[in-house]
């Protein structure tokens, strides 16, 4: 269900979600369709666990009731056909979910489907979410000094053709040279035929991890996918394990005591370099640019939209690197991957007080202030990773002038809460001559 509202647009996932584990199917509901409760309202979770679509007897499920992810209540259950209920009531703006698991006769964990939720969430009062996140008041002169930084280097690319998975395309294995350690690294799909100021443009970021950009199609369009690191694309997963391993293994928290040396600040530049690459194409119609990603991509779409005001829009699914000062804030909460910091009973180390003050120039809560465009988020309140109270107050910091959407799907998890909004302005944007 999608409700819109004068520049806002809402849409709600179904409660429902389809967790496959071989012929295992788990369903998790929330008594209220939206997943959104008030303070002091009691929330139901019913969880149903199916086998080849039938109900489940005899099988024990154990689960953990989470408040805000930062404590926990152990439940288990005996299914027998029927769902189970779980309660739960929270007296604050917050974050309730429940996870479940399996158990075969000898107690051990019944496998579901890599990827898939086993659980399902709900919101309280997420209107009333603060952030103990305090924004450096040279926010913007710092990176006004890193634009100034990346603009020394003229915008200077090597374009290789490559073999293309769509013949109604070219397609190019780019290195555009960038301030900082690195190159944006990506494929560049083009049209065949493409006619100047013909095509919109979407550059496309990726998630944590390390792996090759991908050849993406999109009839019309041209098409930037661009790696996380500026390595090189195509090569044998042989490349990537070993840099994920190795030189990459702990890039996510590397050097993160400082706001010059900690590593998204390179892939930052690398997100603003993409940027200025794709307008320098003569196909690019001049009107559409639009920024996406999920997750750690998300995060770079929200910063491409801050940083750039040429974007058009941004939809940016379960956005990571937000809401860093959730163990720090009143009550804590879970803060979002890739978890910086954690401080024990709110209380900062002094190594840890380096690291936060680092780290709020790279917080999404900023950024998300400085866009201008069109912007759709996506969260599952099942989600553990990039959990829905940052995301929330991500969304929530947009400015109202804004065309802006949030899809969230209280059975979602960082894999699967769609950014139902968000496509569906991108398929319209496209479509629109």
């Amino acid at each position: 269900m999608v409700l819109s509202l004068k520049k806002l647009s809402l849409a709600f996932v179904l409660c429902a979600a389809w967790l496959v584990a071989g012929d295992f199917v788990i369903v998790g509901k929330t008594d209220k369709e939206s997943g959104i409760y008030a303070k002091g309202e009691k929330i139901t979770f019913s969880i149903q666990a199916l086998e080849d679509g039938k109900p489940v007897t005899g099988v024990k499920v154990k689960y953990k009731l989470y408040y805000d992810g930062v404590r926990n209540v152990d439940g288990e259950a005996l299914l027998n056909g029927e769902p189970f209920t779980v309660d739960a009531q929270l007296d604050y703006a917050g974050w309730v979910y429940v996870n479940c698991w399996l158990k075969d006769a000898e107690g051990k964990n019944i496998d579901l489907k890599r990827g898939s939720s086993n659980g399902v969430g709900a919101l309280v009062a997420p209107e009333e979410l603060t952030c103990a996140a305090k924004e450096p008041a040279d926010f913007d002169e710092f990176w006004k000094a890193q634009r100034a930084l990346l603009d020394t280097v003229p915008v200077k690319a090597n374009r290789e053709e490559v073999p293309s998975l769509n013949q109604a395309f070219v397609t190019y294995d780019v290195k555009v040279d960038c301030a900082g350690s690195m190159p944006v690294s990506g494929y560049l799909t083009i049209p065949k035929g493409a006619t100047p100021k013909s095509c919109p443009v979407i550059v496309s970021y990726h998630g944590a991890g390390v792996r090759s950009s991908a050849k993406s199609y999109w009839s019309g369009v041209i098409r930037f996918d661009v790696n996380a690191h500026g390595i090189l694309n195509g090569q044998p997963g042989e490349y990537y394990e070993n840099l994920n391993k190795g030189e990459l293994r702990d890039y996510r928290t590397r050097n993160s005591n400082n706001r010059e040396t900690i590593y998204f600040r390179d892939m930052y530049l690398r997100v603003m370099r993409a940027l200025d690459y794709v307008k320098t194409l003569p196909e690019w119609d001049g009107r559409r640019l639009i920024v996406t990603g999920g997750s750690q991509g998300g995060a770079q779409s929200i910063v491409a939209a801050a940083l750039d005001h040429d974007v058009t829009m941004c939809v940016a699914g379960v956005p990571a690197v937000s809401d860093h000062t959730g163990s720090i804030a009143k009550p804590p909460h879970k803060p979002g991957w890739p978890t910086f910091y954690f401080a024990k009973d709110g209380v900062l180390t002094p190594a840890q007080e380096a690291i936060a003050k680092a780290v709020e120039y790279y917080d999404n809560v900023h950024f998300a202030k400085r866009i201008k465009c069109d912007t759709y988020i996506s969260t599952g309140f099942n989600d553990t990773t990039c959990a829905p109270v940052g995301v929330w107050l991500v969304y929530h910091n947009l400015p109202k002038e804004c065309q802006k959407g949030l899809t969230m799907t209280p059975a979602g998890n960082h894999g699967t809460s769609p950014n139902t909004a968000g496509n569906k302005a991108m398929s319209e944007a496209i479509a629109k001559k």
